[in-house]
């Protein structure tokens, strides 16, 4: 399994099923990267709104509508 950068990341758009190196994540968003790379470890697709953190459009203070909090996609 893939391990890159959240600055990598980020410039490729998000999306990508690659697990995130946790000490490269802006200070906040740790845990949704932490529950992210959880779901990818366990093959788990990702939400498509969320991309898999759980949260509302990467807020730290709401849940994801679509897939309740889990990040893991319906589909």
């Amino acid at each position: 399994m893939m391990v890159m950068e959240f600055s990598e990341f980020i410039a490729r758009g998000g999306g990508i099923y690659h697990l995130i190196r946790i000490n490269s994540i802006p200070v906040g968003m740790e845990r949704d990267y932490t529950k992210r790379n959880e779901n990818v470890r366990n093959h788990r697709s990702l939400c498509k709104r969320c991309d898999g953190t759980g949260n509302e459009l990467f807020s730290m203070y709401r849940k994801c509508t679509v897939c309740k909090g889990t990040g893991v996609g319906t589909n």
